[in-house]
């Protein structure tokens, strides 16, 4: 949708294709200041004989306030995921694993769980770290 009032704004005014070129170019999220910068051009761009009605500037406005919102929503469930394969990695200590990496299957008890320094979670089985992906059992030890 924004797009498209960008498009048309830049056939009307070349000062709003070099903010849509802009836009586009810099990223593919249109931030707040991005979208009022667009709804300032348009206005002041409208034909005077037939004004864009007030209901479409709200609805454009909760338009880009929902989209916001979104991004933030997710960028929040992206930490959520990263901080619970922390929380399930750490659920195998003490656990019998079966671990298949590199064609070679390896059981043992989980010693440890460690976090490497590049931030990728890792457990300890007979003295060798393993990532939590390659674990394809897990039961009570004997």
């Amino acid at each position: 949708m924004l797009d498209a009032i960008a498009a048309t704004q830049a056939n009307q005014n070349p000062r709003a294709s070099s903010l849509a070129e802009a836009s586009s170019s810099s990223s593919t999220s249109l931030q707040m200041d991005d979208f009022l910068q667009l709804l300032t051009s348009q206005i002041s761009n409208q034909d005077p004989l037939e004004p864009m009605k007030d209901t479409e500037f709200i609805s454009q406005m909760a338009n880009i306030a929902s989209l916001e919102q979104m991004q933030q929503f997710t960028k929040g469930f992206e930490t959520f995921a990263a901080s619970h394969k922390d929380m399930v990695a750490q659920a195998y200590l003490g656990k019998m694993v079966n671990i298949s990496e590199d064609g070679l299957e390896v059981n043992g008890i989980v010693e440890s769980v460690e976090k490497s320094k590049e931030g990728d979670v890792q457990v300890s089985v007979g003295g060798r770290n393993y990532s939590p992906a390659n674990i394809t059992k897990v039961s009570m030890p004997k």
